[in-house]
């Protein structure tokens, strides 16, 4: 595979930010992934891919078919190509990770571009995720419509167990707690570099 590279033109990467790491965040709907995501994002200043965002822009009337997920997927991968042509790091949001095909894309892609990749397991116990997702959808807070709680209960049935290295997020801590232990530890394992 030729692995095309960043032009001159393009910007540099944040100087600030000694590592280059790309952070897949795993775990059901509902474990707060999308609130560790931003948080990831504002302390550290790593670029937010959402697949969500992604299959609302590309679907603005989304039927939730395999076929539109696919393509949102496709788009994540093509964002994270690109962040890291310029040199600069991501978290992956709006994905559960169910399945390891998933992640295994991802790893490919961040492996060619010589990135860390850092599985972040939001664990979290079913009838939290559920009880979460209800809210949102009583709230009409999140882009996903298929987001429900008997679809927490299917990712959990498919799902296979966290990558190995996978670093666990207990969802239980409050969500300010839980976005601190993350924004910690991405930022130890960015203070790291690639042999951290």
């Amino acid at each position: 595979m030729t692995v095309p590279t960043a032009s001159p033109a393009d910007p540099p990467a944040d100087p600030s930010v000694p590592g280059r790491i790309v952070v897949a965040l795993i775990g059901l709907p509902g474990a707060g992934k999308s609130t560790i995501a931003r948080a990831l994002e504002d302390h550290l200043r790593l670029r937010r891919i959402c697949r969500d965002a992604i299959r609302a822009a590309m679907f603005p009337r989304c039927s939730y078919s395999f076929l539109e997920k696919r393509a949102a997927f496709r788009g994540v991968v093509q964002a994270l190509e690109i962040n890291c042509m310029l040199g600069i790091s991501s978290v992956l949001d709006g994905m559960t990770f169910s399945a390891r095909d998933d992640y295994d894309r991802i790893a490919e892609t961040v492996a060619a571009f010589d990135f860390t990749l850092m599985p972040l397991w939001v664990d979290c116990p079913p009838e939290r995720a559920r009880a979460r997702v209800q809210d949102d959808l009583d709230a009409n807070r999140h882009l996903a419509l298929d987001r429900t709680p008997e679809r927490v209960d299917e990712v959990r049935r498919r799902a296979v167990p966290p990558p190995d290295g996978a670093v666990r997020i207990d969802a239980e801590l409050p969500a300010s707690a839980m976005c601190r232990e993350a924004v910690r530890l991405v930022a130890a394992r960015l203070q790291a570099g690639p042999a951290g």
